[in-house]
């Protein structure tokens, strides 16, 4: 019994998509990341987030506002947001699609800026952890 040309160019589109994609990686999953100012004191946030793929803008965020996109993951996606507080200004990688991150951000990753630093809402205990601190 012979493998027919449909099964052939079937298996050749299988390989040459699972030898674009990397261990842990998301490849057309889509995803949301959710920012929200919890600075306190009234005070602004300013959001500037890209991808190699897309820049967002800039976003102002007054206290408690969020600010979120959804977006499909290609081959290696990352996001990082530059973040200026009242005092402080810092760049940080909000989403990457790799296993280690993926783990603690299923479908939804939700950041939470705090006068401290940036917390991250880990999906696996459903807690809230620093994830950077703004020096």
């Amino acid at each position: 019994m012979g493998i027919s040309s449909v099964n052939l160019v079937f298996l050749f589109v299988c390989i040459c998509l699972l030898s674009h994609m990397k261990d842990g990686e998301a490849v057309g999953d889509k995803y949301t990341v959710h920012i929200t100012n919890d600075l306190g004191n009234n005070n602004q946030l300013s959001i500037h987030c890209k991808s190699d793929h897309s820049d967002l803008g800039v976003h102002v965020l007054r206290e408690s506002q969020e600010f979120h996109w959804t977006f499909e993951v290609f081959r290696l996606t990352t996001y990082q947001c530059n973040m200026m507080g009242e005092k402080h200004s810092k760049t940080i990688q909000v989403f990457i699609s790799n296993e280690p991150f993926l783990e603690r951000c299923i479908g939804e990753c939700f950041w939470s800026v705090r006068d401290e630093g940036f917390y991250m809402k880990d999906d696996r205990d459903g807690k809230w952890k620093l994830a950077y601190t703004w020096n």
